[in-house]
């Protein structure tokens, strides 16, 4: 044990000295006085109370010093006779070890201390009962009262009359007069004069002397008594009493009956009041439809200023996450934050770095993969590790339950961690072997948590896993493909992946639990049995196709987005895209269209090579962002071009994102290391603000909102993650952001199709012109024959477009 600082005694072994603030105590409800007393200065605190203490608020926790003693105190063999169980936490009031309070993390040393308290108690107990006999015998006693005496003279009174001052004689009274005109004092005229007109003059001078006349006066010694005497007076005071109690009450409304309301109704006091307040209540109800008295005017006005420059629109790194172990020679595939709103948690998955001949060598090996869980209290150390047979390249938490991460494998498989029992299994380790938590607290302190489930490898994509997707717990996928919506959502534990081998799989977790109950359970084996004994499995496959019209080739999918409508009746889509830069557009169910068929209802050209991000707008449900190659689109649900495409960039685009709280703005990265900001609203031709953050590329963006602050998670080529702070001016926004947006979008929707509308009519007068090249009339390719060529004949097709071309220059006066 170390030497403690202002210990009076020494500190037994199994006890650790602590500072516990107010707060700390009103959490733990071992108030001084109040909780803890003279009487009983402990309290029993369970083990996981401690350790949520601790995880919650890291190294400010008053027992984070104490964590690894608390992690070593074992589970189960501290239940007290009385139902109590856990540690023991003792008030130290005389502060002997040198702190207000003092853990005892040792079995032995707290049932000596709570041994020794309850053998004070009986003591006390003891005492009590003898002292009330004491007090007993004492009252049997006969009452004598006290008899008082006479006063008997000790010469103090002689001395008071002496130091007494009497007068010895009676007091003069003089008083002297004369007349103003016998002072024989003339008139004096006064002006006026420089002090230094004449030096010579005594008048001008005021210099202190002594005055012999005066100077032997010695005043004379008076001898004068005084006494104070403080004024009493009774007063009385009360102190109120602060103790808790539990107290419930209960109010019932009068109600008056039929006869009484209308007599009520039709009084004549109540009609003069309704006359009364009518009018107030007008005008109140006027105002606030008028005024807005919520709205916070001085942050409007900053909003106002903020948005005219960019002196505060700049991205800050506030922190910088990068380990020598996980994060050589990898780069980073996907990053995604922990969706609670007090711990700032993000994840990010480190897969090798590898070119495609190394990666079809290396293809068919086990070589494990890392997702790291980095917190913000410890830069240094991941929190957890989460290990897989194969590269991470996606991974998602589940929204409702943070404990559940789902993720895609390179080797095509879907692999499901659950970071409640990795920690479970970790502290059981640690009680158990001492040695392996010194060891690990040397090096690493994280925790490694193993797969709980892991797809079949033939049952899993034959490609690699791009994306993935929680779906919302309402909807629920059977074996055959139906998606229908349950009336009383359960656990959220349906998800989606995709990959490059054209097929849309759903996987439940909750069939995973039952195939490894079945499986532990034993016994004979029936057909049902030996099915799941294949492994885990989707629930449904859905092949992503093109439809005929277009081909009918599968397409590879990268990224995606559902499309999940609050409305029951609404249809159910997915959009996706593909290595191609192809925008398809999937549907999953329809409930209003009885012939409605699941698959890829349209694959819209989009990206001129593979697109890298697609993400839905949060204030627009049908608008979404694609990236790929030099520039990104914006692209509206049932429009089949995109909105909007910006402009080709100095470098290649890697990933995209929007804005959770600004409906115009979105980030972008690209290859050379640097994040572009997009202000649509401000600007559409440039991005309104471009930051270096890196000098290799950017390969993940993930934002996220933490109570008053917006973080942006920058995941770059080196395997580092970057964490961004985005300034209030691009974090908050205007009144009229939104309104602005709607329009921008809805312009631009009236261009394309514009535009659409114009194509189609050029076209039309392109083929008129052509069919009066030829001389033939534009219905007649209704009726030629089979033997004459047609618009899909290679010789017709060069016919046509030679008429064409002697048309062209005869209009412009080039045919010879």
């Amino acid at each position: 044990m170390p030497e403690w600082e202002n210990a009076r005694v020494p500190v037994p072994e199994g006890a650790y000295p602590l500072f516990l603030t107010n707060t700390t105590q009103a959490n733990f409800k071992c108030r001084e006085r109040e909780d803890c007393t003279s009487a009983q200065p402990y309290v029993f605190v369970s083990k996981k109370v401690f350790l949520d203490d601790i995880q919650f608020r890291g190294v400010i926790s008053d027992f984070h010093p104490t964590k690894k003693y608390i992690e070593k105190y074992p589970d189960g063999v501290d239940v007290q006779e009385d139902g109590t169980s856990g540690l023991l936490l003792v008030w130290d009031e005389d502060e002997d070890y040198g702190q207000n309070f003092y853990l005892v993390h040792s079995v032995e040393l707290k049932e000596a201390v709570v041994a020794k308290w309850a053998a004070a108690g009986e003591g006390d107990a003891a005492g009590e009962s003898g002292g009330a006999g004491a007090m007993e015998e004492e009252e049997e006693e006969a009452y004598v009262p006290p008899v008082s005496k006479p006063w008997v003279s000790l010469g103090s009174e002689q001395e008071l009359e002496n130091e007494a001052v009497v007068e010895g004689r009676g007091r003069f009274i003089l008083h002297l007069s004369r007349a103003r005109r016998l002072f024989g004092a003339k008139p004096r005229a006064f002006f006026d004069r420089d002090a230094d007109a004449d030096p010579c003059i005594s008048e001008n001078d005021c210099r202190p002397f002594t005055d012999l006349k005066f100077g032997g006066l010695v005043r004379e010694d008076r001898s004068v008594g005084v006494q104070a005497v403080p004024l009493v007076a009774p007063a009385a005071t009360q102190t109120n009493s602060r103790r808790q109690v539990n107290v419930a009450a209960q109010y019932d409304a009068r109600e008056l009956s039929a006869g009484a309301r209308r007599a009520t109704e039709r009084s004549e006091p109540f009609r003069a009041f309704l006359r009364r307040v009518r009018a107030p209540c007008e005008q109140a109800l006027q105002q606030n439809e008028l005024v807005d008295i919520t709205a916070d005017d001085f942050a409007e006005l900053a909003d106002d200023e903020t948005s005219l420059g960019k002196s505060d629109a700049n991205l800050r790194e506030l922190q910088h996450f990068s380990h020598l172990d996980y994060c050589v020679d990898r780069t980073i595939a996907c990053a995604d934050w922990l969706p609670t709103p007090k711990a700032l948690v993000v994840g990010v998955s480190c897969v090798q770095r590898l070119s495609f001949e190394e990666r079809v060598a290396i293809a068919g090996k086990i070589h494990t993969g890392f997702v790291l869980l980095w917190n913000f209290s410890d830069p240094i150390t991941p929190q957890m590790v989460l290990e897989a047979p194969s590269d991470v390249l996606c991974f998602r938490f589940c929204p409702t339950n943070p404990d559940l991460v789902a993720g895609g494998l390179a080797s095509g498989q879907t692999v499901v961690w659950d970071l409640a029992a990795a920690r479970r299994e970790a502290q059981e380790l640690h009680a158990d072997t001492g040695k392996e938590l010194d060891k690990q607290e040397e090096g690493s302190s994280a925790v490694v948590a193993q797969p709980a489930f892991l797809s079949q490898v033939d049952l899993s994509h034959r490609a690699a896993v791009t994306d993935i997707a929680w779906l919302p717990s309402a909807l629920e996928v059977s074996e055959k493909g139906k998606i229908s919506r349950e009336s009383e959502p359960g656990a959220q534990e349906l998800f989606a992946t995709t990959a490059a081998d054209g097929q849309l799989l759903f996987w439940d977790i909750g069939r995973a639990r039952e195939l490894r109950r079945v499986l532990a359970a034993g016994g004979e084996e029936s057909p049902a049995k030996k099915k799941k004994r294949e492994g885990w499995g989707p629930t449904h496959r859905l092949p992503l196709k093109a439809p005929a019209a277009q081909g009918g080739a599968e397409l590879a999918c990268i990224s995606m987005a559902l499309s999940v409508p609050e409305d029951p009746a609404a249809p159910c889509e997915l959009f996706c895209v593909t290595e191609e830069g192809e925008v398809a557009r999937v549907s999953l169910a329809n409930p209003g269209s009885e012939a409605a068929e699941r698959g890829v209802t349209s694959v819209l050209p989009g990206h001129c090579s593979p697109c890298t991000a697609l993400c839905r707008s949060p204030f627009h449900a049908d608008v979404y962002l694609s990236v790929g190659d030099w520039s990104f689109s914006l692209w509206r649900e049932g429009v089949e071009l995109p909105l909007f495409s910006s402009p080709f960039a100095s470098a290649l685009l890697t990933c995209g994102c929007w804005s959770p709280t600004r409906p115009a703005l979105l980030f972008v990265g690209r290859a050379d290391g640097a994040v572009d900001v997009w202000d649509l609203n401000d600007r559409s031709h440039e991005p309104f603000l471009s930051v270096a953050v890196t000098s290799a590329a950017i390969t993940t963006l993930h934002i996220h909102t933490a109570g008053t602050k917006q973080l942006l998670a920058v995941g770059d080529d080196l395997a580092a993650l970057h964490v961004m702070e985005v300034p209030r001016s691009l974090r908050r926004r205007t009144n009229s952001e939104k309104d602005q947006m709607t329009s921008f979008l809805a312009r631009e929707q009236r261009r394309v199709e514009y535009v659409q509308k114009r194509a189609g009519a050029r076209g039309e007068t392109a083929s008129t012109e052509a069919a009066a090249a030829t001389g033939e009339p534009e219905d007649e390719a209704d009726t030629m024959g089979d033997d004459e060529p047609t618009a899909t004949d290679p010789e017709g097709s060069e016919a046509d477009f030679l008429a064409i071309e002697a048309a062209f220059l005869e209009r412009m006066g080039l045919k010879r």
